[in-house]
């Protein structure tokens, strides 16, 4: 092949993925697709974090969060574990997109993205929330809780949270108290 008809190709090739037009069906730019990827995802998959509420060191109940790129925000049973009520004095769970409650719940990053926590206790009293386990988090990521009632956040990833639950006001308990920010 000459140089000039292999200078000529090439030039072509370049000014076709530059406009992002198809030049086979196996060749075209992916310049678009890896930034839309990497500005809507940027936790690794199957990493995620465990959140605890706990009175003392045996009343307590956790709920995990993994991010998985391909999963729903909505309750799949063959991903997710639906949240069980017990006999346990604290009960905690997360709240899919759905409305579900879960125990453990596989949902796709989005930066900023809410995840709305429900409490409940078998009495009144001083409770804790933190971050109890993490796994393949990026440190750059903030892991925010904030607390509709005192209209207060917490960054759990340097603190615990402690609070108030009053049985005789349905404000301090439920799932219109607490949300998960993470950004």
């Amino acid at each position: 092949m000459k140089t000039s008809t292999l200078l000529s190709f090439t030039l072509v090739l370049f000014v076709a993925c530059k406009k992002d037009k198809k030049i086979a069906p196996e060749i075209k730019s992916p310049v678009t697709t890896a930034i839309i990827a990497a500005s809507t995802d940027t936790i690794p998959d199957k990493s995620g974090f465990k959140i605890k509420l706990y009175q003392d060191s045996t009343t307590y109940d956790e709920t995990c969060i993994i991010f998985k790129r391909s999963s729903s925000p909505d309750y799949v049973f063959s991903e997710d574990a639906p949240h069980l009520d017990g006999f346990g004095h604290v009960s905690l769970a997360n709240i899919s997109q759905d409305g579900t409650d879960l125990s453990i719940s596989c949902i796709p990053y989005v930066p900023g993205m809410n995840i709305g926590l429900d409490i409940h206790t078998k009495s009144s009293g001083l409770f804790f929330l933190k971050i109890s386990g993490e796994y393949s988090m990026p440190v750059d990521k903030q892991i925010w809780l904030k607390d509709n009632y005192k209209k207060d956040s917490v960054d759990l990833r340097s603190e615990t949270c402690s609070f108030e639950i009053d049985e005789a006001d349905p404000n301090t308990f439920g799932k219109k108290r607490f949300v998960l920010i993470i950004k």
